[in-house]
């Protein structure tokens, strides 16, 4: 049987490789965010996994309003990204992986007898909120991966109980997988963040907002379930356009049954939105109401 011998979180801000490039001269705030990377870079090679499932939402590179999945598994032999308007605009790097299809499938086949219908896709690119913390955790490029996208964007956006429930399910069909496989788990998404609205740079000015101040105090004590019910996709954009992002991180919440983190860092500056870090080392016995 397999085991999820790790979950993290992390963000995936397109425009931390290029800032991050730049190694002592970057602002210090930054330099602590490249520390946290690394730091999890270390924990997730000290957990030897020999898969990563990675889940992020897709930033309306190749699915868009009309044509927008809830939940997808990638299946292709391979995958690559980021698209090319990231590379020229943002400087992402190139990320190359082969897939780990028989893990996509078994998700895909359990999925369905629990009531949960993903779709799927052997056509894809990886944006960048994929290969954005790949290349940070993993630029080795040489660990199979299975992509699930999320839908963060479009409307109807499932609410953060189904982000919390499916991350708890995804980790039981893993662990039914008759393989022996050790396989982390990457959820990538954000704190609050309004990317494209008059508030994109209202961090310049308060860094630490008072939903980050919340959701965080929160994480860090275990105590998620007032921060599920209230993870929807209207009270998330209230909070910034961008933010439900968040439910990514509610995802691994699920993930793990809600329990506190065994790594929390959270970086908060007038130099770029605020980032969160997350480590689980051991994820505890099931604890969540699974998908049914």
């Amino acid at each position: 049987m397999s085991t999820v011998v790790q979950v993290l979180c992390v963000p995936h801000d397109p425009t931390l490789p290029r800032a991050l490039a730049h190694g002592a001269e970057a602002p210090e705030p930054l330099r602590r965010v490249a520390g946290h990377f690394d730091a999890l870079r270390a924990r997730l090679a000290q957990a030897r996994p020999d898969v990563l499932v990675v889940v992020s939402g897709d930033h309306f590179n190749q699915w868009f309003y009309d044509n927008m999945p809830t939940f997808s598994i990638g299946k292709a032999v391979r995958a690559s990204g980021p698209f090319p308007h990231e590379l020229e605009l943002f400087g992402v790097d190139s990320y190359d992986t082969a897939l780990e299809g028989d893990v996509a499938r078994h998700l895909l086949r359990q999925g369905l007898k629990r009531g949960i219908d993903f779709s799927y896709s052997d056509d894809f690119t990886l944006d960048h909120g994929f290969t954005v913390p790949l290349g940070f955790l993993r630029p080795e490029q040489d660990l199979p991966v299975v992509p699930i996208f999320t839908n963060v964007m479009a409307p109807p956006v499932p609410p953060g109980r189904r982000f919390y429930d499916l991350g708890a399910a995804v980790v039981e069909m893993i662990e039914a997988h008759p393989a022996d496989l050790r396989v982390a788990v990457i959820a990538s998404g954000h704190l609050s963040n309004a990317i494209g609205s008059p508030q994109m740079a209202a961090f310049t000015q308060q860094p630490d907002h008072p939903w980050d101040l919340s959701v965080w105090d929160r994480i860090t004590r275990g105590d998620t379930e007032s921060l599920v019910a209230e993870s929807t996709y209207e009270r998330l954009t209230a909070v910034g356009s961008g933010t439900p992002g968040f439910l990514d991180y509610v995802f691994a919440l699920g993930a793990v049954g809600g329990s506190a983190p065994d790594y929390a860092e959270k970086v908060a500056s007038t130099v770029a939105p605020a980032t969160g870090f997350l480590a689980w080392d051991t994820v505890p016995a099931r604890t969540a109401e699974v998908v049914r």
